[in-house]
Parts: C-alpha cells; structure tokens; sequence
C-alpha cells in the first residue's frame, strides 16, 4: 500500500505534531500567537455544521493566508486533540496522483477518518503528455464519487475558476481563495484583523502608520498585531501612539542606528547591532531588506529635499523621521543617486534569497561592510 514519502528520524510526517511543527517553524512572513492574548480563529461558516466536507483547495499568493486556512480546516475537519493516524502529508513535487488517491480510499485502522493533505499541489495536477488519461481527469473521477472516510486537502498557488474541477470543489467541498489584500487595502486589513482575531480596535491613524512601517507582508503584520494587542492590554484600543512605541520605536530606531554607523564608516558598530537584532528576533534576516530599504528610501527622499534646498531637520520633520541619527552626516555621505543605487542592492538581495541564489544574512552583512567603506573622491578634470 502507497505510503507517504518516509521523513527523518523524530519528525514524524502524520497527524497533530506536524500542525504543531508548522506553527513552531513558520517562515517570517508567517505569524505565531502570542499567549497573552489569544488568536480567535475564524469557522469555517456554516459548512462545519454539516460535517467534514470530502475536499477542500487552498489557493493564492499569499502564504500566511494559506497557512491561516489550512489550520482552521484542519482544527474543524480532526478537533482540538485528533488521533495522530488520521493525518496523512504529501508534498506535490515529489508524489504522485495515484498515492494521493489509494490512501484517500484506505480507512483508517484507529480513526474514523482519513485526511490527506497535499502541500504544492500544482504540481500533483500535471500529466504526462502521453498519458491516456490525465491528472486531471483521475482527480474529477475521484470527486465524482469520493470516499465517504476520506477527506483531500489540496494547497496551492493557482487554481483556475474557470475548470471543471473547481466547479466540482465547489459543489462537494469547499474553494479557499487566499489573495492577499492591495497595498492601498492593508490598513482597512490591519483594522479588521485586530478586531476579528485579538479583540482590539485600531483606530485609521494608527493602521496608517502600522503598514508604514512594515510594509505589506501580511504574517509579519499580524505579528506586529499581536505584540500590540499583549501591549496595551488590558486596554482593548489600539493607538498611532502604541504603534510608535512598540513598532516604530523598535524597528525604524534599530535600522537608523545601523545606517548612522555605515554613514560613519563603522562597520564594526554596524555589524554589532545587526548581531544584536539577529540574536533576539529570529526572522531578523527577512525583515532585514524591507527595513534597511525603508530606511534607504526615507533618506533618499531627505537627500532630494535637502538638495532642493529643505534644511535637513524640516526634510526629518516632513518624513517622519525621529530620533537623533545624525540625519546631516548620514545625508551628506552618498550623493542622491548612490541612495537609489543601495535600494537596488537590496532588491537584488530580496530577489536571490526568493529564488535560493544568496543568503539574505550574509548579503546584508557584506552590503553593510560595502556601504562602510570610505567613499572616494570625486575624480578631478
């Protein structure tokens, strides 16, 4: 009988622990709950009153969401406390349809059901051009009549509606669209979520400046999210001045610090408070890009005020830059363009780390070294 892919010694495959796993290893742009004031997840609507469905599909760009889904259906479809049989894992590249579709159609020996998950299942779906019969058409003869014991969850990034098999879904089972919200919808996002999952209300103003700071990845967002909830309580409002104290406060002073000491040309200062960043927050590295380039961003913005004749100190004031970082040192030590140019060093390091070609670590290190060094000097006529 098929079984799924065998995984290392001490990390079992199936059932609850790789739910619990999942949450104790998520990437950074995924969040973990904060004990002092707990998540409220989401139901599943008013299909969990009717029972497990025999197929759900998790689609969409945005990985926090589908990790969101996929724990909400997993804690409707087993419980709180499931039976560690019930649970098969498959990853998409590396099974077939086949395996996926006789383990659905084996009962469970020790539970009344049998979920299979596929994560990356895009490729799950893809035949052989020479196939008599393709994926597809073993996944619709399958759901044309599933298992009555067997429940198939499916995550991936595509998931045409415009296919026999998504109409099928959505007869029998359950279609999850997980597109993250437009960059000009995050804070509308930042208000729901704080009230929906941690019971807070954030004021307009205050989401404003939450997405400032961060950006738009949505796992790190709620994270943010969370640590302001446990912040204010037992307050149950959230404000721009919470979002200063603990979000700006915290991320904008460190990355400031770090490009004072590279305007400096202390690398060593530089590197130190990264060590220090890096040895009290985990997904430092990830952040470190979108940081650093908001920082490089506001004062390649400073740069071009300053050069239009905007005294340094109201350029600050205009963008919101707080603190004393030594603005007019740091200004004065790279010309306009050459602040562009950093941004694209680090889009370039986003941009290999996403693809596997660097370490964001390592790269932002050797960019901070980089950008310590003296400058030279203009070369004479």
């Amino acid at each position: 009988m098929p079984r799924p892919t065998p995984t290392p010694a001490g990390e079992p495959k199936s059932g609850w622990n790789c739910i619990r796993r999942a949450r104790l290893s998520r990437h950074p742009d995924e969040s973990p709950t904060v004990a002092t004031r707990k998540p409220t997840p989401a139901p599943l609507a008013a299909d969990a009153s009717k029972g497990p469905l025999p197929v759900y599909v998790i689609f969409g760009a945005d990985s926090f969401l589908r990790l969101e889904a996929l724990q909400r259906i997993l804690r409707e479809v087993l419980g709180d406390e499931p039976d560690a049989m019930a649970l098969a894992e498959y990853e998409g590249p590396s099974t077939t349809i086949t395996t996926v579709l006789d383990e659905l159609r084996t009962p469970s020996l020790l539970a009344p059901r049998r979920v299979v998950l596929v994560r990356d299942a895009d490729d799950l779906l893809k035949s052989d051009p020479e196939a008599k019969i393709t994926n597809r058409e073993l996944m619709e003869k399958y759901l044309g009549a599933p298992t009555p014991t067997g429940i198939l969850i499916l995550v991936c990034r595509s998931w045409a509606k415009t296919t026999r098999l998504y109409k099928l879904v959505d007869k029998i089972g359950r279609n999850f669209a997980c597109d993250p919200p437009k960059p000009q919808e995050i804070p509308a996002w930042l208000v729901a979520r704080a009230r929906s999952t941690y019971g807070v209300s954030l004021d307009s103003a205050a989401s404003r400046r939450l997405a400032e700071l961060v950006g738009s990845r949505l796992g790190i967002l709620d994270m943010e999210l969370a640590k302001l909830a446990t912040f204010v309580a037992p307050r149950t409002a959230i404000a721009q001045s919470d979002v200063e104290q603990m979000v700006g406060a915290t991320r904008e002073e460190v990355i400031f610090r770090i490009t004072d000491a590279v305007t400096r040309g202390d690398a060593p200062a530089a590197l130190a408070i990264w060590d220090q960043v890096l040895a009290t927050d985990r997904s430092a590295p990830y952040r470190a890009v979108g940081g650093l380039a908001y920082a490089f961003r506001r004062l390649a913005e400073a740069k071009n005020l300053v050069e239009q004749g905007v005294p340094a100190m109201e350029a600050a004031r205009r963008l919101r830059i707080w603190g004393d970082y030594g603005l007019e040192r740091q200004l004065a030590r790279f010309p306009l363009a050459q602040w562009y140019d950093h941004l694209l060093k680090l889009l370039k390091i986003d941009l290999d780390a996403k693809t596997g070609l660097g370490d964001v670590q390592t790269n932002v290190e050797k960019l901070v070294i980089g950008l310590s060094r003296p400058t030279r000097p203009a070369a004479r006529a």
